[in-house]
């Protein structure tokens, strides 16, 4: 299984979670509340998914809020990763080819 790697990114007061994809980076905000921001993110992870199963790992875990709330956001889309990507499995969703 691929771990990709996640950093926690502050730009102009707001703070992101920057997942790197192989496809291009997936960014989702932390301190903004911006829906269609997570539903695209969301979008672009679920076509990752079907590459193949995959974790997230933050790099560092600072002792800020935002690097905490980040790794127990972190857990949990893990978690769903993997049951997703089981549900698409099932309904042969799933492309052959190992994401590398």
């Amino acid at each position: 299984m691929v771990t990709l790697d996640a950093t926690v990114e502050c730009v102009e007061d707001k703070y992101f979670l920057k997942i790197n994809v192989e496809q291009g980076p997936v960014t989702i905000p932390l301190s903004d509340d911006n829906p269609n921001a997570v539903k695209s993110a969301f979008n672009k992870l679920i076509k990752r998914i079907r590459i193949g199963e995959f974790t997230v790992k933050l790099d560092k875990v600072g002792e800020d809020l935002f690097s905490m709330v980040a790794n127990e956001y972190l857990a949990q889309l893990n978690r769903e990763i993997q049951e997703v990507h089981s549900q698409m499995q099932e309904y042969g969703l799933v492309k052959m080819e190992q994401a590398r």
